[in-house]
């Protein structure tokens, strides 16, 4: 059996309120928590319209009303699992919208016991209809499963991800799949794959499992059921990755050509963990409109990704406006 056959559950998973107790236990014991309504219906909508304003703003072209202009010549630069993770997207108004959501703030405040956070400048995961073309869909199943944390240099606790879904998942579209309770597998990892994490940069906090780990062949990864506005949580432990849809799309999918998926990237980590020198970076990426990955303690800018990179002609895109933030916001800026 290969990593590709892998094929995730699709699950109705239980849902939690916003910093409440039983979120928090769920996390704990199984590696995820999805979080209710963390966006209203309205408040999902918005930032969906926002999303469609950044996009269109590039300047390519892009039409959300014309799905013959979301072509890869206009369409954003995008990495594995079909995320946007640059070109101004960190400081997007969408993005900010997300943020400044009180019950998304709430959710991490609750499972660092701490109030004075620091946000992500995190990008989206936008995947295009693959009734429209075929080769926009992203891998199946789970082919890449992955933590997203050093399992030498940054040991135990440390961080829990989000994603907040601005549309309803469904088998047919798919979305982040994870291995219920495997964060408590991570301790393992050292002694159980040496040489492989050997090969691995030590700031590198990305570390894929081999195809042929008995636990991936045993334990199918579940992909959860979403409504708009839910927020997925996870601990950086768990092993994850994405996935595109477990059943075809059906046929009114096409009568209207719309996003499938669109997913917001939140983390939110406590200030004291990030120096002084890393607080001046994230205030100067606001000028810039750099984004950034996941982690608030490091400052690590995704225009250093291999897809930003190798890509060509970025001078085709047009950044979007520097955001104009609240008190609140500068708040989670640092």
């Amino acid at each position: 059996m290969t990593q590709q056959q892998l094929t995730p559950v699709y699950t109705h998973v239980p849902r939690f309120e916003a910093g409440s107790q039983e979120s928090l236990d769920h996390l704990e014991s199984e590696g995820y928590v999805v979080i209710a309504t963390a966006l209203s219906p309205d408040e999902a909508q918005h930032s969906l319209d926002l999303t469609w304003d950044y996009l269109e703003q590039l300047g390519t072209g892009i039409d959300r009303t014309d799905s013959s202009t979301w072509g890869d010549d206009r369409w954003p630069i995008v990495t594995s699992g079909g995320i946007v993770p640059a070109l101004g997207i960190g400081h997007s108004a969408a993005q900010w919208f997300v943020r400044s959501v009180p019950s998304v703030k709430r959710a991490f405040a609750a499972i660092w016991d701490d109030d004075d956070l620091l946000v992500s400048f995190d990008g989206m995961a936008l995947w295009r209809p693959t009734t429209v073309d075929p080769e926009w869909e992203t891998t199946r199943g789970g082919a890449w499963l992955h933590v997203d944390q050093h399992p030498i240099t940054r040991p135990g606790f440390h961080c829990v991800q989000g994603a907040v879904s601005l549309l309803p998942s469904s088998p047919a579209v798919g979305g982040n799949i994870l291995i219920p309770g495997s964060h408590k597998w991570f301790a393992e990892i050292p002694a159980q794959y040496g040489e492989r994490l050997g090969r691995l940069p030590e700031s590198l906090d990305h570390f894929r499992f081999p195809a042929d780990d008995p636990r991936l062949q045993n334990t199918p990864p579940i992909m959860a059921h979403l409504e708009a506005g839910d927020m997925m949580l996870w601990d950086s432990r768990t092993v994850h990755c994405s996935s595109s849809g477990i059943e075809p799309p059906s046929a009114s999918d096409s009568a209207q050509p719309s996003l499938i998926r669109a997913a917001s990237l939140v983390c939110m980590m406590p200030r004291s963990v990030a120096t002084d020198d890393v607080l001046a970076q994230r205030r100067a990426a606001i000028a810039t409109r750099t984004s950034t990955t996941n982690w608030s303690d490091r400052f690590i800018s995704t225009d250093t990704y291999a897809e930003m990179q190798r890509a060509e002609n970025l001078d085709r895109f047009r950044l979007p406006p520097a955001p104009q933030l609240t008190e609140t916001q500068l708040d989670l800026v640092g």
